[in-house]
């Protein structure tokens, strides 16, 4: 397995389009989750085929993904600080309502005593979006990942490499903040290379399997701590989960 993730190789892409992540009529998902990273499935496991990808949410500015809009719009996988997507030809389509995020709906569709989250979530998006672009727009003519400045603006003096993802296959290990953000169906057990291991269980009660991670201000001006990206290879589903400290 390739042990670099500072270059992509032949199994990462790094800033897929938009086409290419989401399933037909889904495009316009890429205005709350920005495109991070495509992954190869079969560095992960051998035995699987095809392209998974990581994605940065741009909601929140402060809390979780998903946290307004919970009595309406949430489902088994698709709740606060989880989001489950189907997987249809290497392409993700949302398991649920995009009304989850809370800018999918107008300010006139907007409860009055969220207006106010509003105003300030549309400002963090504009700052966000800028700020990916910024990044996506460097890696294109440098070829390099790097830390942008406070602003978001422009990248940092410390133009380093950084990884494309942190981890790579493997097992989710226990002990991190995701698990016990949001009540979510986990099963715990024992597997090589961690402590305690820890899975996602999809609503059949299959496994989720870790596919990758890598913290959201990687990319961006700010993102989640730990992004991480589970599969499970029967069903065709993806589960984003999101660490915060």
């Amino acid at each position: 397995m390739q042990d670099d993730f500072t270059q992509p190789g032949s199994i990462l892409r790094p800033f897929p389009d938009a086409g290419s992540v989401f399933a037909p009529g889904q495009e316009s998902l890429q205005r709350h989750l920005h495109p991070l990273v495509s992954i190869d499935l079969s560095a992960v496991r051998p035995q699987w085929s095809g392209w998974l990808h990581l994605l940065s949410p741009l909601e929140p500015c402060d809390g979780l993904v998903g946290q307004y809009t919970e009595d309406e719009f949430h489902g088994e996988l698709l709740r606060s600080n989880w989001i489950g997507f189907a997987v249809e030809d290497g392409r993700y389509r949302l398991l649920g309502d995009a009304r989850y995020f809370l800018l999918e709906r107008s300010l006139e569709e907007t409860p009055p005593q969220l207006r106010g989250d509003r105003a300030e979530l549309e400002k963090h998006y504009l700052a966000e979006e800028r700020a990916y672009r910024v990044s996506r727009d460097y890696y294109r003519e440098h070829g390099r990942l790097v830390r942008l400045n406070r602003f978001g603006n422009a990248p940092s003096d410390d133009t380093t490499a950084l990884d494309l993802v942190e981890r790579l296959g493997g097992f989710a290990d226990a002990g991190y903040n995701w698990e016990e953000t949001v009540e979510f169906p986990l099963e715990y057990g024992e597997a090589e290379g961690v402590e305690q291991a820890v899975w996602p269980l999809s609503p059949s009660g299959r496994r989720f399997e870790h596919v990758a991670s890598v913290p959201g201000w990687n990319y961006r001006k700010t993102g989640a701590d730990l992004i991480v990206l589970f599969y499970e290879p029967v069903e065709q589903l993806a589960l984003l989960t999101f660490d915060w400290t």
